[in-house]
């Protein structure tokens, strides 16, 4: 059997999603084994069954969801009963004062815009003034060049 169509045939989506009986696992197993490029080809189904999954989702019909609460003895937020002494306790997460405002981040996103921007733009007129130089050189060359006189 030609590994492609191996992998055609199906095993890796029966395999994921727990259909395949057991010599077909103990096969694919030793499949994996020999072939390495399965293990690819296996993240790549995963990555699909995960997007549809996620794209095609949808809420449990109302018995299904109140048998697996059950199960899990989830308790129902309008079954509770209140405190017995008649105070109700709100819970808050500590603050450990690490919060950061979103204006900082915008404002070190744009600093480093700036910086960059001003970086090309030094990088632009250093280029424009070695080419006016040259240019200048070329048109009036120095005949001798110019030192400044010495004194004794």
């Amino acid at each position: 059997m030609d590994l492609d169509d191996y992998i055609e045939s199906g095993i890796i989506e029966s395999y994921l999603l727990g259909l395949a009986t057991r010599d077909e696992v103990v096969m694919f197993e030793r499949m994996r084994n020999i072939y390495p490029q399965l293990n690819g080809e296996i993240a790549t189904v995963e990555y699909k069954l995960q997007k549809i999954g996620e794209e095609g989702g949808m809420a449990p019909p109302a018995q299904v969801w109140n048998r697996i609460a059950e199960r899990i003895q989830w308790e129902d937020i309008t079954s509770r009963k209140p405190a017995p002494n008649g105070f109700t306790y709100v819970l808050q997460p500590q603050n450990d004062g690490k919060t950061t405002s979103i204006w900082w981040r915008c404002v070190f996103i744009m600093l480093c815009i700036l910086v960059v921007a001003l970086m090309a733009s030094n990088v632009y007129f250093y280029q424009k003034y070695s080419r006016l130089e040259q240019r200048l050189l070329h048109l009036h060359p120095l005949s001798q060049p110019v030192m400044p006189p010495m004194s004794k």
